[in-house]
């Protein structure tokens, strides 16, 4: 009888991450547990105890993946040539990640988060700022550049990530009834008349 191979700390980790979007999507933050990711993983709930002591750990691990792969949207953008096309960019893949995920919006308003241990908000609020920041940088840059208006980049940002909560949550309040990232033209048109110059 052969051995069952163990996966590697980080594929095993990136499954979690996974599967706890899964459920997020399914049924919310709030019905995240070390049960039933042990369950949809097909493992003992022991065996997420190798990986997270408990269902917080979990948590914050996915908002530092989440983290991750907002930054990841930033660098990306930054390739692009013109700040219009940065901020086309950062709506084309953040708009992706929620289709492929369907959390976001869930995440950030969860009651999960905002209370019990501080530790979950804290961490969510890093991830927000690290991303508001990097979109900050495309707006101070696009401005000394001449492509945008002198503006505040602080109330640019948040009026950018605003449009962006806004439109996945009536996304999802529409059943995910069409493409998310085909309202990127519509958007960046909306965000030019208001901020370009």
């Amino acid at each position: 009888m052969t051995e069952k191979k163990r996966k590697p700390v980080t594929k095993r980790k990136e499954e979690v991450f996974l599967i706890i979007s899964q459920i997020i999507a399914e049924k919310g933050l709030s019905e995240v547990s070390t049960t039933e990711v042990a369950r949809r993983l097909g493992v003992s709930q022991p065996a997420i105890y190798k990986y997270f002591k408990n269902k917080d750990e979990m948590i914050v691990y996915f908002l530092e993946n989440l983290k991750e792969q907002l930054l990841e949207i930033v660098k990306k953008a930054k390739e692009e040539k013109t700040t219009k096309d940065r901020l086309k960019r950062i709506y084309t893949e953040h708009f992706r990640l929620i289709e492929r995920t369907k959390i976001l919006p869930r995440v950030v308003f969860s009651d999960v988060i905002h209370t019990g241990k501080k530790e979950k908000k804290e961490k969510l609020r890093e991830v927000v700022n690290l991303y508001k920041e990097g979109i900050k940088q495309i707006i101070e840059e696009g401005i000394k550049k001449g492509e945008i208006k002198d503006i505040n980049p602080e109330i640019g940002a948040r009026l950018f990530i605003g449009t962006i909560i806004s439109t996945a949550l009536f996304w999802m309040l529409n059943n995910a009834d069409k493409s998310l990232i085909g309202e990127t033209e519509s958007l960046i048109k909306e965000i030019e008349k208001m901020i370009f110059k």
